[in-house]
């Protein structure tokens, strides 16, 4: 197992989540790493290489046809998943993907997932509440007791675009999760067949068999990072 913290070079804040990240990494004994992020400035680098087209009828679509100003934070966001799914594919490892903002909680004991493990679901869907105080998509079971449980990913958090993925349900963020090699191939792809889409779209129960754990893994540092950096 290892872990990639991502973060924006130059980004006081960013720079500062990233460490305290690192350092609880160091605490419950995670393999983890920082990973300059990245971002609009650096984007047409990236672009060489991946030819990156939408998805039809999707949030990416949209951003692009309509030259919306946020497409090149959310491509960029987005390529930072893509490099890190080949990096799983070549160490045929299982990796743990983490934004700036997580905070480990406990020690990684191996849990036995099959695709797309979420790390933070209960602190995702906190902090959701707690910014937009409406509560909207808890609907999941979650009991916070020991010995830790892995249930099929379950909430009001569904894909709403017209296309082939609607129905699916979302990812609750992309702050904190694992995936293993096999994960990582079926996304891959999927990217290569039927295009991109913002990266807690494309990362849906359509596309991959996603899990969450009960208790988390990890949490939110506390800051609200996400509006500034585009994650």
């Amino acid at each position: 197992m290892f872990a990639q913290i991502i973060y924006i070079e130059g980004h006081k804040k960013s720079e500062e989540s990233a460490n305290r990240c690192l350092t609880s990494c160091d605490v419950y004994g995670y393999s983890a790493s920082k990973v300059q992020g990245i971002t609009p400035i650096t984007l047409p680098i990236a672009e060489e290489k991946y030819k990156l087209f939408p998805l039809t009828n999707s949030r990416a679509w949209d951003y692009e046809t309509q030259n919306q100003p946020y497409l090149k934070t959310k491509k960029s966001c987005f390529l930072n998943h893509v490099i890190f799914w080949e990096k799983v594919v070549t160490t045929n490892d299982i990796g743990i993907f983490l934004e700036h903002d997580a905070l480990a909680t406990t020690i990684w004991d191996d849990p036995n997932f099959t695709e797309v493990l979420c790390l933070n679901m209960k602190s995702a869907f906190d902090f959701n509440r707690n910014l937009n105080k409406d509560g909207k998509g808890e609907s999941f079971t979650y009991k916070n007791t020991l010995p830790r449980v892995l249930r099929d990913m379950r909430s009001k958090l569904v894909y709403l675009k017209n296309n082939l993925f609607k129905g699916a349900v979302l990812i609750p963020g992309t702050a904190a999760y694992a995936i293993t090699p096999k994960g990582a191939e079926r996304l891959l792809k999927s990217l290569k067949i039927n295009g991109w889409d913002q990266s807690d779209f494309f990362i849906n129960t359509k596309n991959v068999n996603i899990q969450y754990a009960d208790p988390d893994y990890f949490k939110f540092n506390g800051e609200n990072l996400k509006t500034s950096l585009g994650f």
